[in-house]
């Protein structure tokens, strides 16, 4: 694993989304130690794998580390590059999940942040992606576009879909 000095340091998993979009912002390397290191089954699980690929991709130049329990995670951010990127979620989490931190990152971006995002649109634990498009509508646009049937996430619950989330922002 990668260590330097400027690096932050932080132990466990809690809050770990939100401490890689604050490193992603900053510019700061963070590494994180002890990710479910007691657990039976210690360390990253799948979305938040998924999440890192996804950083990877929607960065430039990014650096991850992870060692091989995947009970330590080095990343030091590239910069936020944007542009038309597709991404499988696991279907563990909702896109909620991913698109909450999307929000945050995208008004950053060198480009324009288009992607298709493939998962489960609503789950017990993340917002569906209906919630997710409310508070930013006098912020930017996103859109959800499935091209086989109408989109009701109540009807739809679980279902496996392709939508297409399209932030352009105003100003």
């Amino acid at each position: 694993m990668a260590t330097q000095a400027h690096s932050l340091s932080y132990a466990g998993c809690n809050f770990l989304r939100q401490r890689l979009v604050l490193s992603t912002l900053s510019g700061r390397p963070v590494k994180i130690r002890k990710i479910r290191a007691r657990d039976d089954n210690p360390g990253l699980r799948d979305f938040e794998a998924s999440f890192i690929r996804l950083l990877d991709k929607i960065t430039n130049g990014s650096r991850i580390e992870i060692n091989q329990t995947g009970t330590t995670l080095y990343y030091q951010p590239g910069l936020l590059c944007g542009g038309s990127v597709e991404h499988d979620c696991s279907v563990l989490r909702g896109i909620g999940y991913y698109l909450e931190s999307l929000l945050c990152l995208a008004p950053f971006m060198k480009h324009p942040l288009k992607i298709v995002l493939r998962g489960v649109t609503n789950d017990q634990v993340d917002p569906s992606v209906s919630i997710e498009n409310k508070p930013w509508c006098g912020f930017c646009f996103v859109s959800c576009h499935n091209p086989t049937f109408p989109y009701k996430a109540q009807f739809y619950y679980k279902c496996i879909l392709l939508l297409l989330f399209t932030l352009r922002f105003r100003g």
